[in-house]
């Protein structure tokens, strides 16, 4: 039997269900017609000992927000701690309950300031809920991301008699349960929050946090462990289902992730909003752990741990701990593109320690730096590797400097503008600073830049270095972008062979001094080669990009060779220089946007000599100044004095001056002038007459005249046995200079009065003479033959042959008591087998005969015409 109690607790009970029954049924079409109650159905009620139990209730409503439906089966309502104020019953039991929620099709509303926070009206509601609360399975179907998205489970809700409420929340998720768990404790202006997570009964992650309202803003405290976070592919999973839109897909989480924190913040104002909460003073210290590689959307897969405590005092954030192992592989985003593919990596690792403090810290640096240690690592086509000590700025403005540090690259190959290198290698050793404003670099000794190969449209440099030892950086910033900047120092550059059309394959070195800034600098270097060729460089380019380089060549002395030879392609392969004095100096500037420069050469020589083909020169001084402007060059021989030629008989001394002008692209129809053009032959002067020839008319007339030419030293120089003579010769020689080469026609030579001599006594002759009776008187009067008229006319034709139409009248003292004989005496010369013969003689250079051999061995091989 029930006892005295009980039987009034449930009549009390049965008297106040029936009141409000009653009530209900009165009034109830109003009010559910007021709050927008469409529907409101059940069935199945009862009274028990425990409590009202109702099999089945439905509700319906709709309202601006949307329609909401609840169905469920099996609600209890227990007599325990039953009371006449809201929550009428303190315990609800139910067995199934399904929730729908379908949001009204209305575009939202606009946004509105987030409100400040009262946390004792966000309390309030807390008391409004039962002491406890069990839904034994529970349908949700509520709007999300995606549209509408279901959840199932299990929800306890526990609020005992301090009104701390606990909410655990068990979902079943792809086979998988997730329990959620959150205790919420209010106290007067303050409010507790403690959230628990797991899967699978596995625990994932506490959260605690205190908020508590302080003058007119918030603190708020907190702390959070999710090292042992090993299910997170299954929360994000979950998460991703309600907050990702169907066609989006976040990338698949990690198994394990690790995160811990602390922090005790001061908001200056009582609204959760981003700006608030960007704008408050305190402390926090955060760690987290990536053991196994996580995508990140525009970046690549993360991995590493990264440790970062920082306060704030009032006035900025100031970092406190920062540590660093991160390892960034398969990155990927929109960024890549401004990357050179050979630049571009497969992983790269960061690594920061904390360190000993820098010596002579910057002035803004002194009392806010965070020392550490920097290791970077990046894999990939370009091989990256950095080391060094930093003093990083621990608030704004942002700054960093930098000492003991190393930068070294390597790169297999890569391309730009035309030009490839191979086995790229830089070894930089750093120190300076860097700010938002500038950028401060200093290169220690060793720095250096290499390639294996470095290859352009007409240059091939092989074992290519840049030694940057002791040079300096500046850049100028403005909003991140580069105003200005800087390089200054020294700029040594090598090569072990250099490859261009017009050089001869070498090593070169460059050492010199370089100002550069923003693409205008000046370089002044010295340049040498393999074959000891020194050169002075003076080179500038302007802010418009016009160049302009300086060269000069010291004096050189030729007795220990000829650098300039061995370097230059076009230097004539026949001319060979073996002593004297060279020097010479080049200007070449280019113009912006321009490929035609402009030269300016000065060569002087003096008491050069030497070979050049089949002929010994020396003691040759000379001035040569050439300029090539607009396509077109000037050669002007100021100076040209040679004292003696010897191409088989001695000539000199000669002096000339002349100018030769052309197009580049047709050189040899060009304008030649000459001023001075004569040499001394045989005791007289050969001279040409000065004047002015175009070659690209076709056939050109030089007017040579020889004046003084005397018959005894001719005589001594030609190879005929027996001759002698004296006498002085003058002439006049037309030379045409045609397609078919020099030609002369219709020259003339003849004696000065009063004549001369001439002796030709030879045992050929005479035995001549002795078997033809007819030559006989010829052969007996040039024994001793006294001319006094001797002219020839002389013709000389492409093929080399010369031909003598020679007069000679006069007489034999030994014959018919010297009356006067004439003679008509027609002689052919081949003339180039004449200087051959001269040069096969034991007074000309080795080298000489060398080549006399070679041309005779080609002219005895080279194919007959027919």
């Amino acid at each position: 039997m029930l006892s005295r109690r009980s039987t009034l607790r449930l009549s009390v009970a049965f008297m106040l269900l029936v009141v409000l029954i009653a009530t209900f049924y009165l009034s109830g079409r109003y009010l559910l017609q007021r709050n927008g109650v469409e529907t409101l159905d059940w069935s199945g009620i009862s009274l028990s000992g425990t409590g009202v139990h109702l099999e089945n209730l439905q509700l319906t409503q709709r309202s601006g927000a949307g329609t909401l439906s609840l169905n469920s089966h099996g609600l209890k309502l227990a007599w325990r701690d039953f009371g006449v104020s809201l929550p009428f019953w303190q315990h609800v039991d139910i067995d199934r309950l399904a929730i729908r929620w379908l949001p009204a099709d209305d575009e939202a509303p606009p946004t509105t300031p987030p409100a400040d926070l009262d946390l004792q009206q966000l309390a309030a509601p807390l008391a409004l809920l039962p002491r406890s609360l069990f839904i034994h399975k529970l349908d949700a179907a509520l709007p999300c991301a995606r549209g509408q998205c279901s959840a199932s489970g299990a929800l306890n809700l526990q609020r005992d008699e301090v009104d701390r409420t606990t909410l655990q929340l068990d979902l079943d998720h792809q086979a998988q349960r997730i329990n959620v768990t959150l205790a919420v404790q209010p106290h007067s202006h303050a409010l507790d929050l403690q959230l628990t997570l797991a899967v699978d009964q596995q625990p994932q992650m506490t959260a605690n946090s205190n908020l508590a309202q302080v003058a007119d803003g918030l603190a708020w405290s907190g702390q959070l462990d999710a090292t042992g976070l090993t299910q997170a592919t299954a929360l994000q999973n979950w998460l991703s289902a309600w907050t990702v839109p169907a066609d989006t897909q976040w990338p698949a989480a990690p198994g394990e992730v690790g995160v811990q924190g602390s922090w005790q913040l001061k908001l200056p104002g009582r609204e959760l909003s981003v700006d608030n909460l960007l704008a408050a003073t305190g402390q926090f210290d955060l760690k987290g752990n990536l053991p196994q590689p996580w995508p990140f959307p525009g970046l690549g897969q993360l991995q590493g741990q990264l440790a970062l405590a920082a306060h704030n005092d009032g006035e900025h954030w100031i970092a406190r701990r920062v540590e660093a192992d991160l390892q960034l592989s398969q990155p990927t985003g929109d960024w890549l593109n401004a990357v050179p593919a050979e630049l571009r990596s497969e992983s790269l690792r960061v690594q920061l320690q904390p360190d000993t403090p820098l010596g002579d810290l910057r002035a803004d640096l002194a009392e806010r730096s965070l020392p550490l240690k920097l290791a970077l690592s990046l894999q990939g086509a370009t091989h990256l590797e950095l080391q060094g000590r930093l003093a990083l700025a621990s608030a704004p403005p942002w700054a960093v400097q930098f000492a003991d540090t190393r930068l070294t690259t390597r790169t297999s190959k890569a391309s730009q503008s035309g030009w490839q290198a191979s086995d790229l290698v830089s070894e930089l050793m750093l120190a300076g600073s860097a700010d938002s404003q500038a950028v401060e670099l200093t290169l220690a000794q060793g720095s250096r830049l290499q390639a294996a190969a470095v290859r352009g449209a007409d240059l091939n440099a092989q074992q290519l270095q840049i030694g940057l030892g002791g040079s300096t950086l500046n850049v100028q910033l403005q909003a991140g972008a580069v105003q200005h900047w800087q390089f200054k120092g020294p700029l040594n550059l090598s090569t072990t062979r250099l490859e261009q059309a017009n050089l001869q394959p070498q090593g070169w070195r460059l050492q010199g001094q370089l100002d550069a800034a923003d693409l205008a600098g000046v370089l002044r270097a010295k340049l040498n080669n393999d074959s000891e060729l020194q050169l002075d460089l003076d080179a500038r380019l302007d802010a418009a990009q016009n160049l302009q380089l300086k060269a000069t060549l010291g004096e050189l002395f030729l007795r220990s060779g000829n650098p300039l030879a061995k370097t230059l392609v076009q230097w004539p392969a026949l001319l060979d220089l073996n002593s004297g004095r060279l020097n010479a100096t080049a200007n070449l500037a280019l113009a912006a946007g321009s490929n035609a420069p402009s030269v300016d050469l000065e060569l002087t020589g003096k008491g050069l000599g030497g070979i050049y083909d089949r002929s010994e020169l020396s003691g040759v001084d000379t001035r040569v100044q050439f300029k090539l402007a607009r396509q077109r060059f000037d050669l002007y021989v100021q100076q040209l004095k040679i004292q003696q030629a010897n191409p088989g008989l001695p000539i000199g001394p000669l002096e000339a001056r002349l100018r030769y002008a052309a197009p580049l692209t047709s050189a040899d129809r060009g304008t030649l002038e000459v001023n001075l053009a004569q040499t001394a032959l045989m005791g007289g002067l050969v001279t040409l007459t000065p004047g002015q020839w175009d070659l690209a008319a076709g056939n050109q007339l030089f007017p040579i005249q020889i004046r003084g030419l005397e018959l005894q030293q001719l005589f001594t120089l030609y190879p005929a046995e027996g001759l002698a003579g004296s006498g002085t010769l003058d002439g006049d020689l037309p030379v045409r200079l045609g397609p078919n080469g020099i030609e002369i026609e219709q020259g003339q030579i003849a004696s000065r009065q009063p004549g001369g001599h001439l002796q030709f006594s030879s045992e050929k002759i005479k035995a001549l003479g002795r078997s033809n009776p007819a030559m006989q008187l010829v052969t007996h009067s040039l024994e001793d033959f006294r001319f006094t008229t001797l002219n020839s006319s002389v013709d000389y034709d492409q093929h080399g042959k010369l031909l003598l139409g020679m007069r000679l009248e006069g007489q034999n003292p030994a014959i018919e008591n010297g009356r006067p004989i004439h003679f008509n005496i027609n002689l052919e010369e081949d003339i180039p087998k004449l200087l051959t013969s001269l040069q096969l003689t034991d007074r000309v250079n080795e080298i000489i005969t060398r080549r006399v051999q070679q041309r005779l061995l080609q002219r005895d091989t080279a194919p007959k015409e027919p």
